[in-house]
């Protein structure tokens, strides 16, 4: 089991991975409702039930709320289920031959909610309006983050770093270890908690360190990504046009090992390709960038209590007897009992 975000919170605003991801699925299970209809305990009943047959599975969290589920993608049924939903609203391209649409708001009643109907409206504005004023702190917080990468590229051998990129390309396609389409994928995520991320990409695979500033990183993963095909792009949360690491087979080549230290295989030291001037200018670029994404989390974490607030009325007006008839047809059609 390994957990993901396949969308993000970052610079740019809500990053979304889920049309790469769900594009070549044999199978695509759409959930659709509004806020407390049942979609995230239903992903989780899914992943149970994965669970209790022995299946290998993903889970796909979500950014908004680390405590929610986004999407399961059950590995041997080659089949994702997601909550379709704004902001990764997602459309059947196939429908009833690939994509399988299930509306949790069928179970809602229409009269329990219109009896609070303005402070639903008001909740979900003031939820909407937290969202702006985080992007705006996560778009000033790129800013001091390209600074620095900026600064940190003054004096850096970028042709060495991508020399050496070449190198762990070439032993990745001799080994055959990559494979299947390319995946951009999250670990980490900026949330209302924090910046949450998960390591389980790194367990049982052969993992190389990679260290360095963010400008040698930068070069080295970006040239790894283009002399190379399939495998999995780990995105770095603030500008996911960048890659913090790359997975193939059994290999992890990444930038942040969590608690892995006693399982690196080797160190790449970027270090010695680096002579950056004005060291003092980077690190209050380095400093400037956290203190907005503290801004942004906070801004986040307003916007989940705004969702929380608005989800009870929701709650409240769900036949969730109607959405166990729907979870049983969800389980029939991807086990099959």
């Amino acid at each position: 089991m390994e957990r993901y975000f396949l969308g993000n919170n970052t610079g740019y605003g809500f990053k979304s991975n889920y049309e790469n991801e769900l594009k070549n699925k044999r199978r695509v299970i759409l959930l659709k409702g509004g806020p407390g209809t049942g979609k995230s305990s239903m992903l989780k009943r899914i992943a149970a039930e994965a669970k209790g047959k022995g299946l290998d599975f993903e889970l796909w969290y979500c950014s908004g709320d680390p405590d929610s589920l986004d999407g399961v993608y059950i590995k041997e049924k080659d089949t994702a289920v997601v909550d379709a939903t704004a902001p990764h609203a997602t459309g059947a391209d196939l429908p009833a031959i690939k994509d399988f649409i299930y509306d949790l708001a069928s179970s809602l009643s229409h009269e329990a909610l219109c009896k609070n109907e303005e402070r639903i409206k008001e909740l979900l504005a003031r939820k909407k309006y937290s969202f702006i004023r985080a992007y705006q702190h996560l778009k000033s917080a790129l800013c001091h983050y390209n600074n620095q990468v900026e600064l940190e590229s003054r004096g850096l051998k970028a042709a060495d770093i991508r020399a050496y990129a070449a190198v762990f390309a070439s032993g990745l396609r001799e080994d055959n270890r990559l494979c299947g389409e390319r995946r951009r994928l999250f670990t980490h995520a900026i949330c209302p908690v924090g910046e949450d991320v998960y390591y389980d990409h790194l367990r049982g695979k052969k993992i190389f360190k990679v260290n360095g500033s963010a400008a040698a990183r930068r070069v080295f993963f970006d040239e790894l990504c283009c002399l190379t095909e399939g495998g999995a792009v780990l995105l770095n949360p603030l500008n996911p046009d960048i890659a913090d690491g790359f997975v193939a087979g059994n290999t992890a080549i990444v930038s942040d090992i969590g608690h892995f230290d006693n399982d690196v295989t080797e160190t790449v030291n970027l270090c010695v390709y680096e002579n950056a001037p004005d060291t003092a200018d980077i690190e209050e670029e380095k400093n400037s960038a956290a203190t907005y994404i503290a801004f942004a989390v906070s801004q986040l974490e307003k916007a989940r209590e705004s969702h929380l607030a608005a989800e009870k009325y929701f709650i409240e007006a769900m036949d969730f007897e109607n959405n166990d008839r729907i979870f049983a047809q969800i389980r029939k059609d991807i086990f099959g009992d």
